[in-house]
């Protein structure tokens, strides 16, 4: 765990772990549960260090979890106004520490106001979320960051005019998760396919037209 996953760790570790020990000081046994729900919550933001050797025309996983869908969608900040696009899901177990996908730099950070339904149900589509654009090397690309209907909350840790590269934290969701890859239309290909495992950093997403077949990278 690192300094900045521990600060959105913080409220939902330190409530139950005082309350269990106060409990246990009262001779409650109920105490254990707010210990165990304290371990449990710092499990949910872990923070793994990873290494990457990032091929310079391949974008890469922005999420841990498994890709939900592959798509072509309206995109009207982009040239032509068409995104290919990259859903991915992120169950509890997964981390949730979200990282660029390019080389680049933050052009542009909103929030998107919404509601909180499920990641895996269609409502998903306008829960709130943060969206994160950046000037790529490649061109623009765009990571939507959408909250579930647990914590309801997304700390950044990047801002505008910050520079990133391939697998470079950007960010955390809150338990329950999705997010969403999006590059133009027409300038790259998608590595992946719905239902194939991701790990942010890590999975090659993306490769630009005309580049070499690659692998993943292994993790250490």
């Amino acid at each position: 765990m690192t300094r900045r996953s521990w600060e959105a760790a913080r409220p939902y570790v330190v409530a139950p772990v005082l309350a269990g020990l106060l409990l246990l000081a009262l001779g409650k046994r109920a105490g254990w549960l707010g210990l165990g729900a304290g371990a449990t919550s710092l499990l949910f933001f872990r923070d793994p260090e990873r290494r990457l050797d990032p091929e310079p025309d391949v974008a890469y996983a922005a999420a841990d979890g498994y890709v939900k869908s592959v798509e072509e969608v309206e995109e009207t900040s982009f040239p032509g106004g068409r995104a290919l696009r990259v859903s991915t899901f992120l169950s509890l177990h997964n981390v949730h520490v979200n990282r660029s996908p390019v080389a680049g730099e933050i052009s542009r950070m909103e929030e998107m106001g919404g509601g909180y339904a499920p990641a895996l149900f269609a409502g998903s589509e306008e829960n709130y979320g943060k969206r994160v654009e950046i000037a790529g090397e490649r061109g623009p690309a765009v990571v939507v960051q959408k909250a579930g209907m647990i914590a309801r909350r997304i700390s950044s840790w990047t801002s505008v005019g910050d520079r990133v590269g391939p697998g470079d934290r950007i960010g955390i969701i809150h338990f329950g998760s999705r997010t969403d890859v999006l590059l133009p239309a027409g300038s790259a290909q998608a590595l992946v396919r719905p239902g194939q495992r991701a790990r942010a950093g890590l999975t090659p997403l993306f490769r630009y037209h005309g580049d070499r077949d690659i692998r993943e990278p292994e993790s250490e």
